[in-house]
């Protein structure tokens, strides 16, 4: 009996030690085999090195191991809504400014209370608030930009004047299409595209800084007159696959790489392209527009997020504020060629005489937020026809701008209002 007994306890406890063991390896640790905390800090494999450069003095300084973890952005965007409350997400990670916005709204991001937000500017704030709070500290600014190539014109168009000018130049006849020409080319059938053209005319997304879903604004007067004035490039100037949304990109990419076209408008992330194929380009402000208003096209970029489900809040919002000093901040410029969102470390960069930095920094004064709430995913699917019904003859401007506005008020009536 004394000896069953004793059995039993052994077999119990070495249950008790394998269920304790099975949860601990279940766990996220929040401490190293030395007895230092553990940060997991998520980038791409391109950014590895840049948080190599830099962890050393903030793991000295907060007696802290930083972790890194590989993953794509958008992919570990995504799992985190599973991998938080599971305790298998990294405590910090970058983060899309467009996608803030819901993640916080969702629960899974900490608000933080940075002691200091005088390195950047209102909208940049704005990118990473959501509801009064803040949700992110920004690294980096993107808008769109005008690509030129230096071997067919000698300096950027200043004024949409100027594109319609190299229309009528023979060089960029598109020989399949009659009339027709390549010698500027914008996806503007892309909603992310054109709204720009749309902004500048005095269209808008939500009223109230983009917060009031109940006043949308791109079926306005200024809103009609930009569809308008899109239809004229479509029409008269553009080839036919110019309409196509899902092959306009290649199609504009593949002529200013085959230098077919002079001009295009496009994002910071084209440039690699076009410098690896060796391409004689300059980078500039997107041209004056006809009514004398400048291109507003959205601003973005990503910013530095901390999991709500980190074990270490304190410590993770103290790395947010150590990414993006002055410092660090400029050295992610160095190290990527993005344009920083820290005030004094993007000045500095566009001091470096860099043409595409330049550009950036001069285009992003000009543009405006993304709405960051829940209802504009609704606006990105029901603007998808607002160009092409116009450019494609199938509605006036004005109908086209209306019938996807009242599809955007229906979705938003059916998913949100309650």
């Amino acid at each position: 009996m004394a000896g069953f007994v004793k059995m039993g306890l052994a077999l119990l406890t070495a249950s008790v030690l394998a269920f304790c063991l099975g949860a601990c390896s279940n766990s996220k640790e929040s401490a190293g085999s030395d007895g230092k905390k553990v940060l997991t800090v998520s980038v791409e494999e391109t950014y590895k090195k840049y948080i190599e450069s830099i962890k050393g003095e903030f793991e000295k300084e907060n007696h802290v191991t930083i972790n890194i973890a590989e993953k794509q952005m958008f992919d570990q965007l995504e799992a985190l809504p599973l991998d938080g409350p599971a305790g298998n997400a990294p405590d910090v990670m970058l983060a899309a400014y467009d996608r803030i916005g819901s993640l916080a709204q969702q629960g899974h991001l900490l608000d933080l209370k940075p002691a200091d937000t005088k390195s950047f500017g209102d909208k940049e704030m704005q990118q990473v608030t959501v509801n009064g709070k803040v949700y992110g500290m920004p690294l980096v600014i993107e808008t769109l930009v005008l690509y030129y190539n230096k071997d067919l014109i000698k300096k950027a168009p200043a004024t949409f004047k100027d594109l319609e000018t190299l229309t009528e130049d023979p060089r960029f006849s598109f020989a399949s299409e009659k009339g027709k020409s390549t010698g500027f080319l914008a996806k503007w059938t892309d909603f992310y595209m054109s709204y720009g053209l749309l902004s500048g005319y005095g269209g808008y997304v939500f009223g109230k800084n983009g917060t009031d879903p109940g006043d949308i604004g791109l079926n306005n007067k200024g809103a009609a007159e930009a569809v308008k004035y899109a239809e004229k490039w479509f029409k008269t100037y553009w080839p036919k696959g110019m309409q196509d949304n899902s092959s306009a990109d290649d199609f504009i990419q593949q002529m200013f790489l085959d230098k077919k076209a002079a001009a295009i408008i496009g994002g910071p992330w084209s440039a690699a392209n076009f410098q690896e194929a060796g391409l004689n380009y300059g980078a500039a402000p997107i041209p004056t527009l006809p009514n004398g208003k400048e291109y507003a096209p959205f601003a973005g970029g990503k910013g530095w997020v901390a999991s709500k489900y980190t074990k270490e809040p304190e410590l993770a919002e103290k790395w947010l504020e150590y990414a993006t000093n002055d410092a660090n901040a400029y050295a992610f410029y160095e190290k990527t060629n993005e344009v920083p969102a820290n005030t004094a470390a993007r000045k500095k960069a566009g001091e470096q005489k860099n043409e595409l930095a330049s550009a950036v920094i001069k285009q992003y004064e000009s543009a405006a937020p993304a709405p960051n709430i829940p209802e504009m995913a609704e606006v990105w699917t029901g603007a998808e026809s607002l160009m092409f019904d116009a450019a494609s003859g199938k509605k006036t401007a004005k109908k086209s701008a209306d019938d996807a506005v009242n599809v955007i008020k229906e979705n938003i009536k059916e998913k949100y209002v309650k």
